[in-house]
């Protein structure tokens, strides 16, 4: 009885994040939509140990070393197509230290897609960059 009450909360919750990714990444605003944050949350809930994504301000950063500064949108773009393969991006997180966010101007994370090693001394350099260009 307790595995076919898990299996509902299963479907139900799984037709709810489905739902949400149609309103995530339909602009490249940093900041997280409230659609977008529980998304996140759900999608990477093992990666972000307890890291809450709403109301934050997120890089997206993606190439195999992390080389290159990617957009909200594309990211969701390749959320929904690898969904509809019943399957996941290769995400990962980041979170910024209180001296990184102010290196940043205010960026919370960095959200990592398709990058086998995000060094310190790239992330250094996304930071740089990210602060010059906004």
């Amino acid at each position: 009885m307790k595995t076919i009450g898990t299996l509902i909360l299963l479907l139900i919750s799984s037709n709810i994040f489905g739902q949400n990714l149609s309103e995530c990444g339909i602009d490249n605003n940093p900041k997280l939509t409230q659609a977008e944050s529980e998304y996140l949350n759900a999608y990477l809930t093992e990666k972000r140990n307890g890291f809450d994504f709403n109301d934050k301000k997120v890089i997206f950063v993606t190439g195999n070393s992390g080389n290159r500064i990617g957009t909200k949108k594309e990211y969701f773009d390749y959320i929904k197509k690898w969904n509809e393969k019943d399957s996941k991006v290769a995400t990962g997180i980041d979170i910024l230290t209180n001296d990184q966010k102010l290196e940043s101007n205010g960026y919370d994370v960095i959200v990592t897609y398709w990058v086998k090693v995000l060094t310190e001394k790239r992330k250094k350099k996304i930071l740089t960059e990210i602060k010059a260009s906004r």
